[in-house]
């Protein structure tokens, strides 16, 4: 494996994405009617401009999904006042593709797996209500921990969330992966923890520098990454 024994996943666009009825109807007002597959694209290309831009600015993750939609510019503010409105931490509902499949797919060939997002301290709910994981057994994916931002007091890319887990867990910075979709927040983070971080990139969107880090456009594929 690589000296790695322990893959840690964030959840959004790792896990799940924001509501397609939510993200839909905002875009809606503009006269466009988004397909999902539009709308995941867009959450990917909305994520990268927040990185470019070395933040986490709100706004220009609502401007850039608008944009990767094909809203016209004079429905920009209009459908982001919307966006502002209906977008919370609670919108993460929409099961990321993969998802299921790719948690399995590490438990199977002997990983370790946990979970660390920002959240507003109903990640563990949302994931459950989703049908994807839950700490130990139950009827999804069993991880062995779900740390949530909200409840430990540290957000990505603060290193000391990522200790938390560490810590629940028994291992060591070393062995442990972690799997994000965002260059600033997730590899920045993990990387200031001591972790391997890979960026979970799937529209090669990245605006950092060829080679400054790993990159993973398929969730079931990280095994293989993780091998080789």
């Amino acid at each position: 494996m690589g000296g790695i024994t322990t893959v840690l996943l964030d959840v959004g666009g790792i896990l799940l994405l924001p509501s397609a009825d939510v993200m839909r109807a905002a875009i809606g007002h503009s006269g466009i009617e988004p397909t999902d597959e539009q709308l995941r694209r867009a959450h990917y290309a909305a994520t990268a401009a927040t990185d470019a831009k070395t933040g986490t600015d709100e706004d220009v993750y609502r401007r850039a999904f608008a944009a990767s939609c094909g809203v016209p510019a004079e429905f920009e503010a209009a459908v982001c006042e919307l966006f502002t409105q209906s977008f919370t931490g609670h919108t993460w509902q929409r099961v990321a593709p993969g998802a299921k499949a790719g948690i399995e797919r590490l438990l199977a060939e002997g990983f370790r797996v946990g979970i660390v997002s920002n959240s507003v301290g109903t990640v563990a709910r949302m994931l459950a209500t989703a049908g994807v994981c839950q700490v130990g057994a139950g009827p999804y994916a069993p991880v062995e921990v779900i740390i949530d931002s909200a409840i430990v007091g540290a957000r990505k890319p603060d290193p000391r969330i990522f200790g938390f887990a560490l810590t629940e867990m028994g291992v060591d910075a070393s062995e442990t992966a972690y799997l994000g979709d965002t260059a600033r927040a997730d590899v920045d983070g993990a990387r200031l923890a001591g972790l391997r971080p890979i960026h979970f990139d799937p529209y090669g969107d990245c605006p950092d520098l060829a080679g400054d880090h790993e990159h993973l456009d398929r969730f079931d594929r990280l095994a293989d990454l993780l091998r080789s």
